[in-house]
């Protein structure tokens, strides 16, 4: 079995018209459990979660393929990596390219927009938070410090004096760059918006959907996901929602992988013609 960066990494791009016969030819080429193949292939278009020898990946393409399933495999050496992600709070968009600065505003990255693979974006859940919001009296105090002696449970003290804090969701873009492949990501209410000039809007949710829009006008050869166009479009909130920030990390992963395959398929179509 292989491990690390050697082997395949196989994806598929689409749900299956026909689940069972995928995970039948899953656990017949892997030997994977049945029950453990459907649980993934429920969850597809996605990733396969280890690597896979070349003959296992040959086998399941050529099954698949039978099937109508789009897919491909990667070396696992060459699968994108899009994490961590570089966080960035300045940045701009220029005629010539997408600049990063650093903290005291200073340029510190630049991308040409020729170069930008993928722009995906989407809004993320965020966690709610539980604040106390009085501090506990003397007696409680001394009383939480004899429980913390005596090591006694606290969890429900401290619940009742909390207060539920509750989040709505934030947007998040992340823009991958190649030669080198490097991955943005830009959070809603953590950025500085200044090149926005005279189209700066008092608060960050008004400004993050220009930044997109810049984005997606300017990276003209980038391949814009579809949730980016719906955030963009107002479309339903469902088709931009994520669970979390690696959830986005994930789609984008997959969005890229997507753009290379499709990008592939045409250049065959176009030699074969």
């Amino acid at each position: 079995m292989p491990h690390g960066t050697e082997g395949y990494r196989l994806v598929l791009f689409a749900s299956p018209e026909d689940p069972s016969a995928v995970r039948d030819l899953m656990a017949g080429v892997t030997g994977i459990h049945p029950t453990d193949a459907m649980q993934w292939v429920a969850r597809a278009p996605g990733v396969w979660p280890r690597p896979l020898s070349q003959d296992e990946a040959k086998r399941l393409l050529d099954g698949l393929f039978d099937l109508g399933v789009p897919a491909e495999a990667r070396r696992a050496d060459l699968f994108p990596k899009l994490t961590p992600p570089r966080t960035i709070h300045i940045a701009a968009c220029l005629d010539e390219g997408f600049r990063v600065g650093g903290l005291r505003g200073e340029p510190t990255h630049w991308v040409p927009w020729d170069r930008v693979e993928v722009i995906a974006a989407g809004r993320v859940e965020v966690p709610d938070e539980f604040r106390d919001v009085h501090p506990p009296s003397w007696v409680s105090a001394a009383t939480s410090g004899l429980r913390a002696i005596l090591r006694k449970p606290q969890s429900q003290a401290r619940r009742r004096r909390a207060t539920r804090i509750m989040h709505e969701p934030r947007g998040e873009v992340l823009l991958v760059r190649r030669d080198p492949m490097i991955c943005f990501r830009v959070i809603e209410n953590q950025m500085n918006y200044a090149y926005l000039g005279e189209g700066l809007r008092p608060s960050a949710s008004e400004n993050f959907p220009l930044l997109l829009k810049d984005l997606r006008d300017r990276a003209t050869g980038a391949y814009i996901t579809p949730t980016t166009e719906s955030l963009l479009e107002g479309g339903p909130a469902e088709d931009w929602a994520f669970a979390s920030s690696q959830a986005l990390i994930d789609y984008a992963t997959l969005r890229l992988l997507w753009s290379w395959y499709r990008k592939d398929r045409d250049a065959d179509r176009h030699t074969t013609s």
